[in-house]
């Protein structure tokens, strides 16, 4: 998803992006190993085999709250794809999903991805929704983009426990600019008990910076319905990325929001002083900038990195001064209101392809075991092996796996192996879960340039 971190110039360019078809240097091998049967050396999964899907760009997992449901039935794969040329010819792009994608690892010449809807254009991430939200359990597809044509975004709901998907209804309809929306997740904003959708949203204007608006919907409790009410926390700063969090100052606990600034290119901290959490209460609300240097912030996330018992932040960032991208860790001071956010650079020297005068790397980010045995064991230490992680690479037109390389618990440093080199520039998002509960990680891949998903296992032959 190159297409988010370019200039209006860069974008207008874009709409001549074609799909390249081209072999695939897949080359998957079974690992070997302890009782876990993993080698920490041994990163590679094995390759199951892939699927057409043209503009393959977003992709997620999920595993159902609903557990009448056999195993592998509980889990369903979502992914998004946008032609850059369709919002001008006035064609709305595909979603697509598959059930039960578990039962397609021993049968891989019936694996594909059914068409969901086509209603939206530019389609993005596809966010969970748990039940207590509307009484259904679905996903929010958030929508739109600065392209021609595409830049009326959705938040369109759909009841996933239906078969196909039922709806969508569009929660974000009462809108009134052009927003493009990215990602959604629900959270009781306002202290009522329900739960409300939180997003980040932007607006590229012909002339003068983008608007950009942090946004929570209110949830009325009139379940699926379309036009939740609006309610603006913050703008000019939060645009794509961003985390739920919950910090200290003082010993006392703040509810706040990790969130990277792409135009701003920094990563900032909003957080509310209101004893109840209530967001409502916009005087309460504080904003710190904690690395004013990040550069053009794409994914942020909470994670325990090093598996000390101590999370840590962590983003992707691209420098456009530089020529590279990078990954970063933040050390969270145990008074986050004055206290050093420590950077460390977890990898670096992601550089992209030239895709159409521009290009960024890297990509999502997704912290991942692969497999439960590996997850449970411990070091001489006493603690869990540190974590691995996904990593897109965007415009470098590559899909990574990251395996510390060492077991010290103080070095954040990560190993980059290439998890498919396909020689197209661009990659999607990528997802992962033990799909058919053997204890083996299995990974999604969407290569946007090369039309296809990717499908993998760390379960040996």
């Amino acid at each position: 998803y190159s297409c988010v971190r370019v200039s209006f110039r860069e974008m207008w360019s874009a709409l001549c992006v074609t799909a390249c078809i081209l072999p695939a240097l897949c080359m998957g091998v079974p690992l070997s190993g302890d009782d876990s049967g993993i080698d920490v050396t041994g990163w590679q999964p094995r390759l199951l085999g892939s699927t057409k899907l043209k503009y393959a760009a977003f992709i997620e997992a999920y595993f159902s709250e609903d557990d009448s449901l056999d195993y592998a039935d509980r889990w369903t794969v979502y992914c998004s794809t946008f032609n850059p040329a369709n919002g001008i010819l006035g064609i709305n792009d595909k979603v697509y999903y598959l059930r039960a994608p578990g039962n397609y690892i021993n049968n891989m010449s019936e694996f594909h991805m059914d068409k969901m809807d086509q209603s939206s254009h530019w389609p993005n991430n596809p966010d969970y929704m748990p039940s207590a939200a509307v009484g259904t359990e679905g996903i929010v597809w958030s929508s739109g983009f600065l392209v021609p044509g595409s830049t009326h975004g959705q938040l369109q709901m759909y009841d996933t426990q239906q078969d196909p998907p039922a709806g969508p209804v569009n929660i974000a309809s009462l809108d009134e600019n052009n927003w493009s929306y990215h990602k959604t997740l629900f959270k009781d904003m306002d202290n009522d008990g329900d739960l409300d959708a939180l997003t980040a949203r932007f607006h590229v204007r012909t002339l003068g910076d983008p608007l950009k608006e942090l946004v929570w919907l209110e949830n009325e409790n009139q379940g699926m319905v379309e036009g939740w009410k609006q309610h603006v926390i913050t703008d000019g700063g939060p645009d794509v990325s961003f985390w739920p969090v919950t910090l200290t100052s003082f010993g006392q606990e703040y509810d706040a929001f990790l969130v990277g600034e792409f135009w701003g290119q920094q990563l900032s901290l909003y957080w509310t002083e209101n004893e109840d959490n209530d967001w409502t209460h916009l005087n309460s609300i504080k904003k710190r900038v904690i690395d004013p240097t990040a550069g053009q912030v794409f994914d942020v996330l909470e994670y325990d990195f090093n598996q000390d018992g101590v999370l840590e932040f962590a983003c992707t960032s691209f420098h456009e001064d530089l020529g590279y991208g990078e990954v970063y860790k933040y050390t969270i001071p145990e008074d986050f209101k004055e206290g050093e956010f420590e950077r460390t650079t977890m990898a670096t020297d992601f550089i992209p392809h030239d895709v159409n005068g521009g290009g960024m790397s890297p990509g999502n980010i997704k912290p991942f075991s692969p497999s439960k045995a590996y997850s449970e064991e411990v070091e001489e230490d006493g603690m869990p092996h540190k974590s691995w992680f996904l990593l897109s690479g965007d415009d470098a037109g590559q899909m990574f796996i990251m395996t510390p390389n060492s077991t010290d618990r103080s070095d954040f440093a990560y190993d980059r192996h290439v998890l498919t080199n396909t020689g197209a520039d661009i990659i999607g998002k990528m997802s992962y879960g033990d799909f058919d509960d053997d204890g083996y990680t299995e990974i999604v891949v969407a290569y946007y340039s090369e039309g296809a998903v990717f499908y993998y296992t760390y379960a040996p032959e």
